[in-house]
């Protein structure tokens, strides 16, 4: 009775939050309206992704093509077949997000089917080449508009639809993980060998991973496409299957809360920084000095910290605070050379926008997370209700 307690009152919390969502972004420009839908989208590739890579332990880097597939079977099928179906836009919108997932999964059944024998890097491979002949496939089929691009009518935007899929997702992956169905798929992530020897049937493991987490995509793409209204092979590149598993890498390979962080951090930060102003209007800008000094000031920082993780001898506390030290002494190099910098007039008289870095800082964030952090950010961790309740009994025998 607990257990479906507990189901139910994360369901009513889910969809509660959705139509909040919803109701918020409505009153909101279409500027932030995209970035909730983009986070929600990216939620659903991440956590789908860590279901093959983390939780299964399989190498897959063509996510991007089981996005696309699902984006453009729903474009085909709307443009041909919404004006006789005489459906509502939202009912339509579940139909395609049924049909891109089963396409998808089709897909991740090709993919994974003959990729059985395949591990590491040489599956990595195979998916990766399976994304860019989707792609290049695409890109030369007129009929679902080339290299040019396909036009989705009609637009069919709803951010409700987007964080419930994602949140179906999370669902699914995490009853995975805490749940007797789950344990094949983490005992093949372990050993496959040792998996095999205990009666696990690997092949129908790596299988149902592909399926499932393709099928995922697949729904993201079909909400993607009918948002958009338009879509282009360039919208699913190569890039967007590396960006998709680098959320799952610094999140924590093999949680799924590490995922949602940091695909929500992740979407979110290249486009905050694309729209960073001056006060007096236009692009926000820096000296070349100061683009040194902050680079500097990180190298020093990085090192200084990796130091204060390898000494053994300190206590937990003592890191904190060795650590903190270390931060506030990497802003006050970043001061010392971005001032000392200035002083040479190439550096000073070398403005750059702030907006042109936006995939440096990018770049720099991830290998800064992983030098420090190279489990990610979540490791294997996991928030839940019963974190949430261990939290609050400990709070509450704190204050007796």
């Amino acid at each position: 009775m607990k257990f479906w307690g507990i189901r139910l009152l994360s369901i009513l919390v889910a969809v509660i939050a959705c139509v909040g969502l919803q109701s918020f972004a409505h009153t909101q420009n279409d500027y932030i309206q995209r970035l909730i839908i983009l986070a929600g989208l990216f939620v659903t590739l991440s956590v789908s992704l860590n279901l093959i890579n983390g939780i299964t332990g399989q190498f897959s880097i063509g996510h991007a093509a089981f996005y696309q597939v699902g984006a453009y079977l729903t474009g085909f099928l709307s443009v041909r077949y919404f004006n006789t179906a005489h459906l509502p836009p939202l009912v339509w919108l579940f139909v395609m997000m049924l049909a891109g997932a089963a396409a998808a999964s089709v897909a991740g059944l090709v993919v994974g089917l003959p990729s059985l024998r395949l591990r590491g890097d040489y599956l990595a491979i195979v998916t990766l080449g399976f994304g860019e002949i989707i792609r290049i496939v695409v890109q030369n089929t007129p009929a679902i508009g080339g290299a040019y691009g396909l036009n989705v009518e009609p637009k069919i935007q709803s951010i409700a639809f987007v964080w419930l899929l994602a949140i179906l997702c999370i669902a699914v992956c995490r009853n995975l993980l805490k749940t007797a169905h789950g344990l094949p798929f983490l005992a093949v992530r372990e050993d496959e060998v040792a998996s095999a020897a205990m009666g696990v049937n690997v092949t129908r493991v790596k299988v149902s991973a592909f399926i499932l987490g393709s099928a995922f995509a697949g729904a993201a793409g079909a909400l993607l496409a009918s948002y958009e209204g338009f879509i282009t092979p360039a919208t699913f590149a190569m890039d967007v299957s590396f960006i998709i598993l680098t959320m799952v890498v610094l999140g924590g390979t093999g949680s799924i809360t590490g995922s949602v962080v940091a695909a929500v951090f992740l979407s979110y930060l290249p486009e905050y920084l694309r729209g960073l102003k001056a006060s007096v209007g236009g692009p926000l800008t820096v000296s070349g000095g100061t683009v040194v000094g902050c680079v500097i000031a990180v190298v020093f920082t990085v090192a200084v910290i990796r130091w204060i993780q390898g000494d053994g001898a300190k206590t937990k506390m003592q890191r904190v605070v060795w650590t903190i030290g270390g931060l506030i002494a990497g802003l006050i190099v970043e001061v010392i050379c971005g001032w000392g910098l200035n002083l040479v007039k190439k550096f000073h008289d070398a403005p750059v926008e702030v907006p042109q870095l936006r995939m440096v800082i990018f770049a720099v964030t991830l290998i800064v997370v992983m030098l420090l952090r190279p489990q990610g950010m979540f490791a294997h961790h996991e928030l839940s209700w019963t974190w949430v309740a261990k939290l609050l009994k400990r709070d509450k025998e704190a204050a007796a």
